[in-house]
This record gives C-alpha cells, sequence and structure tokens, in this order.
C-alpha cells in the first residue's frame, strides 16, 4: 500500500465509436473539476469523434454542448444554437493520481468527481484513513462523510499502548515497568479488532466504530 498521491487526478477518455473502428480519439481530462465541467470535456471528444452516430446541440452564444438536438440552450436558454455530428459513448482507459481509489473503464462523471474531490482535500494522516475507509467497502458518500472520524496512530503498537496507558493516568510503579508487555498487549488488541495496522507504524485506532 503507498500513501504518495501522484498528481492531480486525471482520466484518459477514450470515445467508443473511434475506439472500436481502430482509431483512438481521447484525451487526458482533469477529474478535479465539476460534474458539468467533465461532461463538457467529454461532449468536445463526442463532436470531434471521426465515428459519430447522433447529434449534439451546440449554443453559438455560450458554447455548451449538449447530446441530441435542443430547441433552445440549456446552459443560457439562448435558441441561437446548432446541430452537428456527435458520439455518445465513453470508456476510461487509463488514469492516474486517484489512489488509493481504483477507477473502472465505466465509472460515471459523477463519481470520478467525488473521488476527485475527496482527494483534493487530502494528505497525510488522512490519506490513511482513506485507504482504510475503502478498505472496509463503504460507498463514496460514507467515505466522504467517515474520513475525519477515522483515528490514526503513528508508531508502533507497543509505543500507542504505551500511550493510553499514561493517559489513563495511572501511575505504574518503577519496579513494574519493565515486566509490561505494551507489544504484547498490543498484538491483543489488533487480534480483537480494536486497532488494525494500515502499514507499518501506522494503525487505525478506533476501527470497531466503522
Amino acid at each position: 500500500m503507498t500513501n504518495t498521491i501522484i498528481t492531480t487526478p486525471k482520466i484518459y477518455v477514450s470515445v467508443l465509436t473511434d475506439y472500436n473502428s481502430g482509431i483512438l480519439h481521447g484525451a487526458w481530462i482533469d477529474a478535479d473539476q465539476s460534474v458539468e465541467d467533465l461532461w463538457q470535456a467529454v461532449h468536445q471528444l463526442y463532436i470531434t469523434s471521426n465515428y459519430p452516430n447522433v447529434s449534439a446541440t451546440v449554443c453559438n452564444e455560450c458554447g455548451h454542448i449538449k447530446l441530441y438536438d435542443h430547441a433552445e440552450c440549456s446552459q443560457c436558454s439562448s435558441k441561437d444554437v446548432k446541430t452537428v455530428p456527435s458520439a455518445e459513448e465513453y470508456a476510461v482507459h487509463d488514469y492516474e493520481g486517484f489512489a488509493p481509489f481504483n477507477v473502472s473503464e465505466y465509472d460515471s462523471m459523477e463519481d470520478l468527481a467525488q473521488m476527485a474531490e475527496i482527494l483534493s482535500n487530502d494528505s497525510d494522516p488522512e490519506h490513511h484513513a482513506l485507504s482504510f475507509l475503502i478498505e472496509r467497502g463503504l460507498s463514496l458518500d460514507d467515505i466522504e462523510s467517515k474520513l475525519e472520524d477515522v483515528c490514526i496512530f503513528e508508531g508502533s503498537r507497543s509505543d500507542y499502548v504505551e500511550e493510553i496507558t499514561e493517559q489513563t493516568g495511572a501511575e505504574i510503579p518503577q519496579y513494574l515497568q519493565y515486566y509490561i508487555d505494551y507489544d504484547k498487549m498490543g498484538r491483543d488488541m489488533e487480534i480483537n479488532g480494536e486497532i488494525t495496522a494500515l502499514e507499518r507504524n501506522v494503525f487505525c485506532v478506533n476501527c470497531q466504530e466503522f
């Protein structure tokens, strides 16, 4: 598992009518933008397809593109529109900067934009929390809402047990301290599911809440 965020999340979108005809027609698109802006970038690919199979409406006033024929622009309500040939299907054939998310070929623009938004606010130790929630199989909405609730401890499990023992305020006599096996206590907590190792010396310490 890695905690390195490569770049701003990007997707390579291919137009399927071109791809299925042996022509590579696509582009890298920054995913960290609104869903509408993502769709407009895809629609721009659609209307430049070599193998259009539908039509699209392009506004001469604001440039907004919408699939199929329309009497006016859905963005600015202008009636100064034109109809152009267009494709209508895409696939995500590559991506970068989405770790620890996995992107599938047919992820929706809504999901891709939400992933990118979550990652745009992500930093250590939040990246570890994100990895933990993804491995738990939570939905994107749950991941976004619970991300700040995950408690991450950076250090060994024995360090964690020693820290929480000290926080109880209990005073341990010096002669007994050498007999306390904090690592064994931490191992028992891990076996019991009270803490979860995310990588070496990184633990989620409130994992039972999820």
